[in-house]
Formats: C-alpha cells, sequence, structure tokens
C-alpha cells in the first residue's frame, strides 16, 4: 500500500463509479448507505484508441476527485478505500491498470458495466436489465448465479434499440430520402438542422475524417425521438423495431436463465427516457414475454457499483442500508 496515502482506516470510505460512453458518474459513501456525495466526468470508454488512455484516466480523476471534494474528503491521491467497484463499457485489461494506478482500496474491482445496471435496478435481486444509452446490451442473473449477456458489440455489428442505432438508422433513411429512394418524410432537412450542414454528405465526410464524433451522432437521438413523437412516422417505425430487437433479446436471456414468471426486467439508460421506447418496449414485453415484471430500476448503475463494493466488503446489503439509500438518492 502507498505509503503517501494518509487516511484513518476506521472512517470506511465505499466507492462506485459507472463509466460510459457519455459521462463517468462517482458515488462515495460510508458503511451505512450514507451517500457523501457525487461526481461526474467525461467518457471512459475505448481505453485502446489513440489518446483513449489519457481520456480514461482524466474522466477517473474529475468524476472520483469531484465526489470526493464534495465530501471534504482527501483528494484521490491520499484516500484509501474499503472498496471501490467501477462498471465500465468496454473492459479492457488498460482500464483495470490504470484505474490502479489511480485508485487505492482494500477492495478493488473492475469489470463491464452491466453487472453494475442489473444490480442497481434490482438492489441485488435476480432478473434482466436492459442498457439501451449510446449502445445496448442485455444482462441477466438467476438465482443460481448463472448469467447471460446478449449484444453490447458496437454500433457496426449490434447495438439494435440503442441511442447511435437510432441516429445512425435516421441518417441512413435521410440519405434515402436525398437520393430519391424512400417518399420524402422530412428527414434529411432534420438531420441537416440538427448538424447544421447543408449537404449530408458534409455531415458523412466530417464523420469519416473524425470532425464528428460517434458521441456527437448519438446525439441526434434525442431529436429523432421528439420527431418521431410529433408524428414523423418513418423515424416512429425505426424506434419500434428497435424496442422488438430489445426484447427479442431479453426472450433469448430469459430461454438461458430458466426464468418462469414474476421477473424483474428493467429498462436503464438513456433511450428509456423516451416515451416512445418505453411504450412499444412494454407493448412486446406484455405481448411475447408475459412472466416478465417491467420494473423501474431502484438505483442507478452508479448506486448499483456502490453495493457491488458493500457486497466486497462482506457488508450485508439489508433493508436498513438500502432505506438509507433511497432516501438520499432521487
Amino acid at each position: 500500500m502507498n505509503q503517501s496515502k494518509i487516511q484513518n482506516l476506521k472512517a470506511k470510505i465505499f466507492l462506485g463509479v459507472d463509466g460510459g460512453q457519455s459521462h463517468t458518474e462517482a458515488v462515495v459513501a460510508d458503511e451505512n448507505g450514507n451517500v457523501l456525495a457525487s461526481g461526474f466526468g467525461g467518457a471512459s470508454n475505448h481505453a485502446e484508441h489513440p489518446g483513449g488512455r489519457e481520456r480514461l484516466r482524466n474522466a477517473i480523476l474529475n468524476s472520483v476527485g469531484e465526489a470526493l471534494k464534495n465530501a471534504n474528503l482527501p483528494p484521490i491521491e491520499k484516500t484509501i478505500f474499503t472498496a471501490a467497484h467501477f462498471g465500465m463499457t468496454g473492459v479492457a485489461d488498460s482500464k483495470e491498470e490504470i484505474i490502479g494506478e489511480i485508485i487505492t482500496a482494500e477492495h478493488l474491482i473492475v469489470e463491464d458495466d452491466a453487472p453494475t445496471a442489473l444490480f442497481g435496478a434490482t438492489a441485488g435481486e435476480p432478473g434482466i436489465v436492459v442498457i439501451a444509452g449510446t449502445g445496448s446490451v442485455i444482462y441477466g442473473k438467476n438465482k443460481r448465479g448463472e448469467t447471460t449477456k446478449i449484444g453490447g458489440l458496437g454500433h457496426l455489428f449490434s447495438d439494435e434499440g440503442s441511442g447511435l442505432w437510432l441516429a445512425l438508422q435516421t441518417v441512413r433513411l435521410a440519405i434515402k430520402e436525398q437520393d430519391g429512394l424512400i417518399e420524402p418524410a422530412g428527414l434529411e432537412q432534420l438531420v441537416l438542422n440538427f448538424f447544421r450542414r447543408g449537404k449530408i454528405r458534409e455531415l458523412t465526410n466530417d464523420f469519416y475524417n473524425a470532425k464528428i464524433t460517434r458521441d456527437d451522432l448519438a446525439s441526434f437521438a434525442k431529436a429523432a425521438h421528439e420527431a418521431a413523437a410529433a408524428g414523423n412516422v418513418v423515424i416512429r417505425d425505426q424506434i419500434k423495431f428497435g424496442a422488438s430487437i430489445l426484447v427479442e433479446s431479453v426472450r433469448s436471456a430469459v430461454k438461458r436463465l430458466y426464468f418462469q414468471n414474476n421477473f424483474p426486467v428493467a429498462g436503464v439508460g438513456g433511450m428509456f427516457q423516451g416515451e416512445l421506447v418505453r411504450k412499444y418496449f412494454l407493448e412486446f414485453l406484455q405481448k411475447e414475454i408475459p412472466g416478465a415484471v417491467f420494473i423501474k430500476p431502484q438505483f442507478n448503475p452508479a448506486i448499483g457499483a456502490l453495493l457491488l463494493a458493500y457486497r466486497q466488503a462482506e457488508i450485508e446489503i439489508n433493508e436498513i442500508l438500502l432505506t438509507n439509500l433511497k432516501s438520499q438518492v432521487k
């Protein structure tokens, strides 16, 4: 243990971190489930890409550093956590290495973000979580501890129902509209207005030349959803199709985990904030998997990571602890 780090170990401090494609959230709390503060940083995915290691490092330093500062605790270099759990999008060995250089903890775990999302959504109970943010993935765990993961292979190969997927589908259809391959539906103008370009070719060229990022494209999903809610049938059909694929993936997870009746299915991520996504997903879920119970997540993935940090330190996740958390977390 780094001797330059000074902290009274009797004051047990726990850390949960959710690192995603759009932002990173850190939560620090005491052993009784009292949240001391939270902090935020930038995206922490693709550490293997050029500049990725530094981006990840900054995301951790900013999010955890802000949380510690807001909690009036010592800075990262002087803090020893009792347990710290990181749920990270696109886990790679390099992330564990980088995080291990920044964070000192008696118990430190770095894994992908799906288990933390499920643990937060169900407060540790068996079930299935559907993550639909910039990307999408389905993850489940049963009473026997068996797990399954479906999707989550990135926008080139999967991720149907995600924000980036919807954005790309809408741009693709806008190109077809521009080329006269489909009937006009206002898609071309919607894309041009959002990205402030005169032609779609300018948008695609800027993307290929790295002037527009994947996150920039994914941010278009909100505008696409709003257009669908306002009556754009073409985009609405895409949202409906994406929701159907997510439910098909849930059905596959149900079969693999041998769920029968009254098992929870939670939806997390920015796409589930959209009314149409929730509407169509619930309709397909009730029709295709009547034994599933669609629940509102009890906690977000960052709190899920915090709960897993408690478990690492063999602290019982009981009703008192959960009640403390619920009283402080929106």
